[in-house]
């Protein structure tokens, strides 16, 4: 229906915030598309905050006038007070075209967002579904529920029909985005926001795409899985994103439609859904965790799945509990009664079957330390629960437990650092190398400014990380392409701390509270344009990169810009 002749439907704000719509009906917009939990690429924060959006379609062959209609959000199950609103403003979404709107601010929106509702309906839900509707007065336009959110991968309706506002009512007629580059809208993040979506591939109950074949899937059965160590009270983060579960694979199984739970948890399981098979092969550790960035999650790599329910430290009178399970089949389930602080409750070294954790006397607290500090192995075998590991870690040559071989003063030197990067900012592109002047382990390494920072560069613990005399360690700001740093080079960890002043300024490594080296500068190395780092030479004499002769690692125009350095490779010698 037209709107003065000019062919535009409209929806105008009523008294009560709602809308009094003409033209708009049933079916007239369509929910396609719902990015509900924002994947963070590396080094990256993992926040959804300002990254989550939903997509909406004009199913009409008129453009629409949205001002006045009424977005909401909420559980399926939410009783209407319960539910939050927003009143959209003036937008209009073209015919037959598309609409994506992120909780973001609306002069902050990225270029994949078209209109902004800032923080008015709440988060996502990240787990546990969750209802999206458009509404016009006490018209409902459409209304959809979204589950089965994946990390960085939008929930979308099946593309190869036209948006139909029945269609998406249909939990069958939706699907995970592929990650594939064609569907990469900003780094580690997959969608269509503003365009049609891709085809959903048919996916038979009980089967699963095998890089491109259908099959059936291996179900995990009783003794398939085995829950070997949790992690209920974190200390070096909050229990909100730091708790975690780990699950030993003993047979070769596929984990689509693998439910996460607790006993005494009247919410349904967390369930593990994909198109692909997701294959765990026999001897595997699995680890389920609140979150699955390792910058907030206490240091936890590789993820295998998030829940949403609290593992709590429980009592002998109210047991905690954490359970896994295939439809109404429980696989394993494992019970505990207390919990420390920053402690995992680990199963013995050596016991894999689902009844070695029903023990208590099997169970111990984890040793070990990872990440930010905490004492656990989440993704690695499980230590022996007589002994003490503290100032030991694991050789992974001879897979040993061994003495850490910590450095005295003179066996690490600071031999080349970069406190003002040109191509990227500082926060994103500082690094600093570390040369070994004899055999030392690195674990428990501290840095800082004018303090060394309590929590290691490196866990005091765990996996040895050895560097060998005249090895080279790069330690950098951040992970990944955005680094400024060469492919090829891997730091060893990454610092927190900003490398101080451009034009002067100092830092040092340290361990156990003792400083082991320091770096200073008076000036600064670079300039607008051509970017040095810092280094000393074979003979102790410090120099610019750029007077020794090192070369551009990184290059950019528009205007022609170069940091010069030789990370992770021997220094020339200074003037």
């Amino acid at each position: 229906m037209g709107l003065g002749g000019l062919g535009l439907v409209a929806c105008g704000p009523g008294d009560d915030g709602g809308a009094e719509c003409s033209g708009l009906v049933l079916g007239d917009l369509v929910i396609t598309e719902v990015l509900a939990d924002y994947g963070a690429p590396d080094g990256a924060s993992g926040t959804d905050e300002g990254k989550e959006w939903f997509e909406i379609h004009n199913a009409t062959g008129e453009p629409i006038e949205l001002e006045g209609v009424v977005l909401e959000h909420g559980r399926p199950d939410a009783l209407p007070q319960d539910r939050k609103r927003h009143v959209m403003r003036p937008v209009t979404i073209p015919a037959n075209g598309y609409l994506a709107l992120g909780n973001v601010l609306p002069d902050l929106a990225p270029d994949h967002v078209d209109y902004g509702y800032a923080n008015a309906l709440g988060d996502l839900y990240n787990s546990g579904g969750g209802r999206l509707a458009l509404m016009c007065g006490t018209t409902l336009v459409d209304e959809a529920t979204y589950d089965g959110v994946e990390v960085g991968q939008t929930f979308a309706l099946d593309g190869g029909s036209p948006p139909d506002g029945q269609a998406n009512d249909v939990l069958a007629n939706w699907c995970t985005t592929d990650e594939t580059a064609a569907l990469e809208y900003e780094p580690a993040n997959y969608g269509t926001p503003g365009a049609a979506n891709p085809d959903c591939m048919v996916v038979l109950p009980g089967q699963c795409d095998d890089s491109g074949t259908m099959r059936a899937t291996v179900p995990p059965q009783v003794g398939d899985l085995t829950i070997t160590e949790v992690m209920p009270s974190p200390s070096a983060v909050s229990d909100t994103v730091g708790e975690w579960f780990e699950v030993l694979v003993n047979r070769d199984v596929d984990l689509n439609g693998l439910g996460l739970d607790r006993v005494d948890d009247s919410s349904s399981p967390v369930v593990l859904q994909s198109s692909a098979c997701l294959r765990a092969t026999a001897g595997t550790y699995l680890v389920f965790a609140k979150s699955d960035v390792s910058g907030t999650n206490g240091g936890i790599d590789g993820v295998d799945g998030t829940f949403g329910f609290s593992l709590v430290p429980g009592t002998a009178a109210d047991p905690a509990d954490v359970r896994i399970l295939i439809d109404t089949t429980e696989l394993d389930l494992m019970t505990w009664t207390s919990a420390r602080n920053g402690r995992s409750i680990q199963l013995d070294m050596g016991l894999s079957a689902p009844t070695d954790n029903d023990l208590s006397t099997n169970l111990c607290d984890g040793t070990t330390a990872y990440g930010a500090g905490d004492l656990g192995t989440p993704g690695q075998p499980n230590l022996d629960c007589g002994v003490d590991t503290t100032g030991m870690c694991l050789d992974t040559g001879t897979q040993t437990l061994r003495p850490i071989v910590k450095p005295t003063a003179g066996q690490l030197v600071i031999d080349e650092w970069y406190p003002d990067p040109v191509i990227v900012t500082d926060a994103v592109g500082e690094w600093f190398e570390l040369r070994a002047t004899a055999d030392v382990d690195l674990n428990g390494l501290q840095g800082g400014g004018a303090t060394l920072g309590a929590t290691p560069l490196i866990p005091a613990g765990g996996d040895c990380v050895r560097l060998t005399t005249g090895s080279l360690a790069v330690f950098a700001r951040t992970t990944g392409a955005g680094n400024g740093l060469p492919a090829s080079v891997t730091p060893a960890a990454t610092f927190p701390f900003g490398l101080g002043a451009n034009d002067a300024g100092s830092f040092q490594i340290g361990i156990d509270g003792t400083n082991l080296a320091t770096a200073t500068w008076t000036m600064n190395a670079s300039t607008t344009s051509a970017g040095s780092s810092w280094q000393v030479d074979s003979d102790g004499t410090q120099c610019t990169g750029v007077a020794a002769g090192a070369p551009a690692y990184n290059s950019a125009t528009g205007p022609t810009r170069t940091d010069s350095g030789t990370p992770a490779a021997m220094n020339p010698e200074c003037p």
